[in-house]
């Protein structure tokens, strides 16, 4: 027969080390500071949580104006002369005002191309129809991979 009382006490001291533990997790984690974004691409790395974000922006759609389509037709012939192919990229915005851009990239699985692609998109203003910020989700052509996800550097104030 088991003893009541022993296991009430083991209980007891079960839920008061729970409780020390969870304490402990919580202040160690609590005083973390948060990673500098990582360079990449001539932008910086997008977090896991804003591609979902941009992911969720996305499935509400886009409505593209003339002056969109005429954009992203110009990116692409841009692109795809800068890396001597034809239909090398595709783009869908994401969204866009007046001070960012997101948009799906849809090319090849290759980091040298992504990283070329990258660094034209981030620096090419296109006669000033591009916003400043930009963020870039990199596919694959079968839309099934996340290549790469870039976004622009913020510009240090002093």
């Amino acid at each position: 027969m088991y003893n009541l009382k022993n296991i009430n006490i083991t209980m007891k001291t079960t839920i008061k080390t729970l409780l020390v533990l969870i304490t402990c997790f919580t202040l160690v984690n609590c005083n973390k500071k948060q990673e500098e974004p990582k360079e990449k691409y001539c932008g910086i790395e997008i977090t896991g949580f804003e591609v979902m974000d941009l992911k969720t922006i996305r499935n509400k759609g886009y409505t593209y104006t003339d002056e969109d389509k005429s954009l992203a037709g110009d990116m692409m012939d841009a692109v795809n002369k800068m890396l001597g192919k034809e239909d090398a990229v595709k783009f869908s915005y994401i969204m866009k005002d007046a001070n960012t851009i997101a948009m799906y990239v849809i090319g090849p699985d290759d980091q040298a191309e992504v990283e070329k692609i990258s660094c034209f998109l981030l620096k090419e203003d296109f006669d000033g129809r591009l916003p400043k910020e930009r963020k870039l989700l990199f596919y694959t052509d079968d839309h099934n991979t996340l290549v790469a996800a870039i976004k622009s550097k913020k510009e240090k104030t002093e």
